[in-house]
């Protein structure tokens, strides 16, 4: 916490403006001057003195700009953009610390406060080459496709938790329609990271930051070799990409209001703990482990409390989404194996017709029966919990 106000207070010294590339660059220490030279992927400057790397930095700012904004998606892009468009400085937007401090290691933003106000600030010989920029057909194509890139990654990964490197460049192949270049994508996608952290690059591949054991995930993934990951469209893909999202279904928000109905609290509190709850069931746990977490915040005063609480979080255990489950909910799951069991060659006479009619009756799965998601686990101890 003290580190974090140090960086702070380092973040909003007075600023002076109009500012050159030089007094900008000034501001800083040599050791963050080192961050933007690597940033830059400088060579054979690490030995220089701060005014030597200065000089070098004031040269190459300018000649990396295309290069710094081919990684960036709109996001990013708008935020230099309204700063160089208002003439250099704007009131600065609403960005946690660390999105900052990347804005602050390219080396183009500088952060401080002018008369009393937090702003951002462009060099100002920087102002013309970032405004033209925006008639840039290739630029603005790039962006465009790097906003797509990183929207539609975060939404697979929101919904399946984990994917290896080859079944992500095949999925988003698929939904830009047209082959990518994986060292591009891949720039691209670990750019955002630094500025967004919701998505982690590692040896199992790709998962999303809340993933906690990928290996348990595609493991589980693994065991239902026979179901297919579930087929979203691109909408809900973007959609779950943008920062922050969470998929409030109906089932989600009836246990919202189930909350502010019978206890004391308000909606924002109710969907800060329902989406808890759905997390820990898109993570795999189970209802004992959601009536848990929910007996250290909620009070029930009966055994019909606890029971009416329990039927809405069964029923949102059986509408969310799982990574266990390759993006599907249970309730989907069981929907396909009716259908598979239902299946049967077209009948020709009555008595045929009444023993396919007959066969519906016993489409009932035993909770000690094999889950029909294909993991090889009893059904209740599986898509049953």
């Amino acid at each position: 916490m003290e580190r974090l106000k140090k960086q702070s207070k380092k973040q909003w010294q007075e600023i002076l403006f109009p500012l050159t590339l030089h007094d900008a660059l000034n501001r800083y220490t040599k050791a963050e001057l080192d961050t933007i030279r690597k940033k830059l992927d400088i060579k054979n400057a690490s030995s220089l003195k701060k005014a030597e790397l200065i000089q070098v930095l004031e040269q190459n700012i300018p000649e990396h700009l295309k290069r710094l904004i081919f990684l960036w998606d709109m996001d990013r892009f708008k935020v230099l953009l309204n700063i160089a468009e208002n003439g250099g400085k704007i009131i600065a937007p609403d960005l946690d610390h660390d999105q900052m401090e990347y804005l602050r290691r390219t080396g183009l933003v500088y952060t401080g406060t002018l008369e009393g106000n937090r702003v951002l600030t462009v060099p100002e010989e920087m102002l013309a080459p970032i405004t033209a920029l925006k008639h840039d057909i290739n630029v603005r194509a790039t962006i465009k496709r790097n906003t797509k890139w990183i929207k539609l990654t975060r939404g697979l990964l929101y919904y399946y938790g984990v994917l290896n490197v080859h079944q992500m460049i095949h999925m988003v192949e698929k939904y830009m329609k047209e082959d990518i270049d994986f060292k591009s994508f891949v720039d691209v996608i670990a750019d955002s990271m630094h500025f967004c952290p919701e998505i982690v690059i590692d040896m199992e591949g790709f998962s999303h930051i809340d993933v906690l054991e990928p290996k348990k995930v595609k493991q589980e993934q693994k065991m239902r070799e026979s179901v297919p990951f579930y087929p979203f469209t691109e909408q809900q893909l973007l959609e779950a990409g943008e920062p922050g999202f969470v998929d409030r279904n109906a089932s989600y928000q009836q246990l919202v209001h189930f909350l502010t109905r019978n206890y004391e609290m308000d909606k924002a509190d109710a969907d800060a703990i329902v989406e808890e709850c759905a997390h820990a069931i898109k993570s795999g746990e189970g209802s004992g482990e959601v009536l848990k977490y929910l007996s250290h915040v909620l009070e029930f005063d009966s055994e019909q409390a606890v029971k009416a609480l329990m039927d809405k979080i069964i029923h949102l255990m059986n509408n969310t989404r799982e990574w266990f489950l390759k993006g599907h909910a249970p309730y989907e799951l069981l929907e396909i194996e009716k259908s598979s069991l239902l299946t049967s060659k077209p009948n020709s006479s009555a008595g045929q017709k009444s023993n396919s009619s007959s066969s519906q009756k016993v489409v009932k799965i035993g909770r000690n029966q094999p889950c029909p998601c294909g993991s090889g686990k009893k059904y209740k101890k599986c898509c049953g919990r």
